[in-house]
């Protein structure tokens, strides 16, 4: 009896309701300090990567950036959290877009420097890509 009641509660509940859903309003540097998945996955995004701005390079160890509220995206039908963030100062100069999903897993990260130019990490579609050239932090 039970079972059943269960079961016909459950085709009433919409399956979105179970599906991950991407947060928003976070900042990044509190979301790396509090999760150690989303800190673990960026630091092997970033690690032995060549062109990158040294507080890019550094963020996690020496953080000297500034970044602005998460938004919830939908990137090709999934749920993801889009962060930004730029070099304390330095804003119009050097910044930075990363993709994570709900789980803490890194999708890509774009980086634009005046001197150094683009520089995009993972293997984002075009849609994700997209995303990543948004203005703002």
């Amino acid at each position: 009896m039970i079972a059943r009641l269960f079961l016909v509660i459950l085709l009433f509940v919409p399956v979105q309701a179970f599906a991950a859903e991407a947060k928003s309003g976070r900042f990044l540097h509190e979301v790396l300090a509090s999760s150690k998945v989303h800190e673990q996955n960026l630091r092997k995004l970033l690690q032995g990567e060549r062109g990158l701005p040294s507080w890019v390079r550094n963020m996690l160890s020496r953080p000297r950036y500034v970044s602005g509220a998460s938004q919830a995206v939908t990137v090709d039908g999934v749920a993801m959290e889009l962060f930004g963030a730029c070099l304390a100062k330095h804003c119009p100069d050097s910044q930075l877009r990363v993709l994570f999903l709900p789980d803490g897993k890194v999708v890509a990260l774009r980086v634009t420097d005046k001197t150094l130019g683009q520089v995009v990490l993972g293997k984002p579609s075009a849609d994700a890509l997209s995303q990543l050239r948004r203005e703002g932090l």
